[in-house]
């Protein structure tokens, strides 16, 4: 029985498909569909006026961005074989087949057919249904993260005008312990000081009763000589008050307030599902249920990688290597594949330093081989993927043996 071989060059707003035959001949030219309902309907109709069975279909597209993934569903729902495939390896299969360099629709459909008439075929599974709500609210703690960070940024910016002694004050009392003072706007005693005393001026004039408060409100953190203390600083800032910087400084206060709400409101959709889905990966030390979302979203089914050496690649942690004749250089890692896997990687890798014996063991061990700083953590980086991917793939605990 006859195969077909479709290519669908996929966009935004619509799709375009060109399917040939196992000789190379057109069956039917490049033609558009709308990435909506009817236009599916309409492409499933072409499909059954050539062949009613689903099978002899060989369906390849692009991974671009998320527009296919509407399309794949659809198809894998009607019974079709579908492979996504890396757009890099399209354009290497069109840069040794054709010298032209045009590039339409119409001819990366037709080009995308013929590279599934050429090559072998394996079809793409859909995610696990957990994993795929993994990956959606992972993703969004990760940009409301990256929100956060931006607000913190601003907030340093208007305080260093308007009340220049707090964080430095704060820091070398011992309140500020990591990542330049930015812990300290994670705490609520700090975020309704900010709130009700946005510029020095403003608490230079503050009352016994907030003494009181924010003693009770720190559980007793924040004493009555301390507030005193700060007070004095206050009365002698050399910061500047204006109206608009101390009611900037409040709306950047609500909105970390309200971007702690929406996070606390996706942790509570994330716990049980990384609970039920891989809580293996809760036993290593250092890693919590964020980085864990992060990694279970982006490396996704760990079984299709058959080796450590094919998830490492597929991260984009494998080391480029030039060798011609007696000589051979190794340069940087290729950065292939998904940015956010390997900021969860490095996070991991920074995190497990800190409280994991045999990482920190193995960093110390690197850059006691003379490599620098970053090197090191990138090779710790690179021991954390084995150790997710075994982790991911076995079920089991994390022990030293995994480790090792």
């Amino acid at each position: 029985m006859p195969t077909y071989f479709v290519g669908i060059d996929v966009s935004k707003f619509k799709h375009t498909c060109c399917i040939i035959d196992g000789d190379g001949e057109i069956v039917k030219k490049s033609f558009d569909f709308s990435n909506s309902k009817k236009g599916f309907d309409s492409l499933i109709e072409i499909f059954k006026s050539i062949d009613q069975s689903e099978s002899l279909f060989q369906i390849v597209m692009e991974a671009t961005g998320h527009y296919h993934e509407c399309l794949f569903r659809y198809l894998v729902a009607n019974n079709y074989l579908v492979q996504i495939k890396n757009p890099v390896v399209i354009a290497r299969f069109k840069q040794s087949e054709y010298l032209d360099k045009a590039k339409t629709d119409n001819l990366d459909a037709l080009l995308i057919a013929q590279y599934a008439s050429k090559h072998p075929f394996s079809p793409s599974m859909l995610k696990s249904y957990n994993i795929e709500r993994i990956r959606r609210i992972a993703r969004a703690k990760y940009f409301l993260y990256q929100d956060k960070e931006r607000t913190i940024n601003h907030l340093h910016r208007y305080l260093d005008e308007s009340f220049p002694e707090l964080i430095p004050f704060l820091r070398k009392r011992g309140d500020i312990k990591r990542y330049q003072g930015r812990s300290f706007f994670d705490s609520k005693t700090t975020l309704w000081f900010l709130e009700n005393f946005p510029s020095a001026k403003k608490f230079s004039n503050a009352r016994s009763e907030t003494a009181e408060k924010l003693r009770r409100m720190s559980k007793g953190a924040f004493s009555l000589v301390k507030f005193n203390e700060l007070r004095n600083i206050a009365k002698n800032s050399i910061g500047v008050s204006f109206q608009e910087t101390e009611e900037i400084i409040i709306q950047l206060v609500q909105e970390l307030r309200n971007i702690q709400e929406r996070n606390d409101k996706l942790d509570e959709l994330l716990i049980p599902l990384i609970d039920e889905t891989a809580p293996n990966l809760l036993t290593v030390p250092g890693i919590g249920y964020r980085l864990a979302g992060l990694l279970i979203s982006e490396i996704g089914d760990a079984s299709q990688f058959p080796s450590a050496d094919k998830i490492i690649k597929f991260a984009g942690l494998d080391v480029r290597v030039y060798q011609s004749g007696t000589i051979e250089k190794h340069g940087a890692i290729r950065k292939r594949g998904s940015p956010l896997l390997r900021y969860a990687l490095f996070q991991a890798a920074e995190k497990t330093r800190i409280h994991c014996p045999e990482i920190a063991e193995f960093y110390s061990k690197k850059k006691g081989e003379g490599k620098h700083p970053i090197c090191a953590l990138t090779h710790t980086a690179r021991k954390m993927l084995r150790i997710v991917w075994a982790l991911l793939k076995t079920g089991q605990n994390y022990s030293q043996s995994i480790s090792d």
